[in-house]
Formats: structure tokens, C-alpha cells, sequence
């Protein structure tokens, strides 16, 4: 089975590659995503028997000021590819965000209704909305997705290497590693699970987060420093966006998501910052 996989060079994109056979990796100069009217062309030149699309722009303050381009990749790219999976009858699987909710509860659950704050969710939201009018589909809904980039664990992990001080936001999230990420999503894809999961790692606090990596990689905790307040940033955030994992931990019979498990996995000597 031919399988496309977009964004193949990212952080989740680059382990999903790695899971499957015959893949058709999807780098930007083949399928750009921010130029939506080629979408259909290109897809129909490769004839993808199953799409997995785990490309989007992820820069919440970026999506704010530059709403077209992430209105092209995160919502009007994925229509698209909803279009040509529908024609086509293929399966199409596609990974979604915690950004979409506002964050006043926190655990949400497939079934809790999005109210995105920034235009990051609302883009992301749009985009979930078509894929959801493809019949073979399956939406992965995740949080804090971090490996060897530019992310919360590598910038705290570094810093307090470094013997610098780290300053943390009073907020509640799940992070994941995109390895653990990955296999889970595999084992549903080749399942035929369909519909709408959250994968993600456990609820934490970005400061009990921080202090874990501390001790996890035995670093100085006394320079993690909180902070009530969001500084810096354009857009809002929300103040808990973790999910709720209790579907994925009924079907999926191991450790994705303990931030034990998740720290495990970062290849600290491959970091890049």
C-alpha cells in the first residue's frame, strides 16, 4: 500500500516514516501545502492508496500574524486532501491539537466541544472539521508534541545545562514525545481504528514539567522560576489544554504516555536549539 506522509521532515513526521512500508515522503518541494489549489494535482499524480497528514504550522504567534498562510496549510490543504480521500475512497488520517479548545477546564475528551482562542485553533479546527467528512478517516488529537527541535523539554534541558535561569508559565498541558506519538498512531492506523482519539502524554504543569526534566536528567532545579503570566507572545494560550486519554490507554496496552516514558526517549547528545 502506497502511503503518503506529509511533513515527512518533522518532528512527528520523521518517525512516522520509519513505521511504514512503501512510503511516499512528502518534503515541501513536492507537496506545498501553503499553495492549496496544486494540492489535488499532486495527489493525483502520486495516487496515494492512504494519506497521513502530520503537517501544519505549529507557531501559534506566527499563525496569528500571517492567518492566510496558516488558513492554506492547516485548514484549506487538508479540504483538499479530504476531497481527493473521499473521491478516492482512501483512508485519511490526520493530526489535530489541544490548541483548539480555550482551556478553562482542561482534560478534554473526543466528545468536548473546541473554542480556540488564537487563530492557531481556529485554523487547526477547520481543518479537523473536513477531514471529518471523510468516511475512512481518524483524527489525532495530541498536545505538547516535543523531540530534538526547538520545544518546551529541549529549551528547559539546555538551559539548565547551561546554568541558566528558566522561567515557566502557570499552565496545564500533556506532552508527548514524538516517538511514543508515532508508534501509537501506527498501531491505530494499521488497525483500522477510525474516528477521533486523543494520543498525548499525562496532565502536568509546565513547572512540575520542568522539574522533571530536572531531576530526570539530574540537573540544578533551583533556577526553574514560575511565572503567572503570559509575556512576549501574541496570541493567547490556553491555561490547561490536556486530554483526556482514556480511550487510548483502553486500546493501546503500554506506556505512550507517563512523562517517565516520554523523557526516556529524547536523544539529548541530537538536540538542536
Amino acid at each position: 500500500m502506497k502511503v503518503l506522509i506529509t511533513g515527512s521532515t518533522g518532528q512527528l513526521g520523521s518517525e512516522m516514516v520509519k513505521l511504514f512500508d512503501d512510503v511516499v515522503s512528502s518534503e515541501r518541494k513536492l507537496l506545498n501545502l501553503e499553495n492549496p489549489s496544486k494540492v489535488y494535482e499532486i495527489l493525483d499524480r502520486i495516487k496515494p492508496a492512504m494519506i497521513i497528514n502530520c503537517a501544519a504550522m505549529t507557531d501559534v504567534d506566527a499563525c496569528q500574524t500571517n492567518r492566510e498562510r496558516a488558513y492554506n496549510i492547516n485548514a484549506a490543504s487538508p479540504s483538499v486532501m479530504a476531497t481527493y480521500a473521499i473521491k478516492n475512497n482512501i483512508r485519511f488520517i490526520h493530526f489535530s491539537t489541544d490548541f483548539v479548545f480555550n482551556g478553562e477546564a482542561g482534560n478534554y475528551s473526543e466528545d468536548s466541544v473546541p473554542d480556540p482562542i488564537n487563530y492557531y485553533g481556529m485554523s487547526k479546527i477547520m481543518g479537523d472539521m473536513a477531514v471529518e467528512s471523510v468516511p475512512n478517516h481518524l483524527i489525532v488529537r495530541t498536545s505538547g508534541v516535543y523531540g530534538v527541535k526547538n520545544n518546551f523539554p529541549v529549551v528547559v534541558y539546555k538551559r539548565l545545562r547551561d546554568g541558566k535561569e528558566v522561567r515557566v508559565i502557570d499552565s496545564y498541558y500533556s506532552p508527548i514525545h514524538s516517538k511514543n506519538l508515532a508508534r501509537a498512531a501506527s498501531e491505530l492506523i494499521k488497525s483500522n481504528f477510525s474516528g477521533r482519539i486523543n494520543i498525548s502524554g499525562e496532565r502536568i504543569s509546565r513547572k512540575d514539567f520542568a522539574l522533571r526534566i530536572a531531576d530526570f536528567f539530574r540537573l540544578d532545579s533551583s533556577k526553574i522560576i514560575e511565572s503567572q503570566e503570559f509575556s512576549g507572545q501574541i496570541a493567547r494560550r490556553p491555561r490547561d489544554s490536556s486530554l483526556n486519554i482514556d480511550e487510548a490507554r483502553s486500546v493501546l496496552k503500554w506506556d505512550f504516555y507517563s512523562v517517565k516514558a516520554n523523557l526516556s526517549q529524547m536523544d539529548v547528545k541530537n538536540l538542536s536549539l
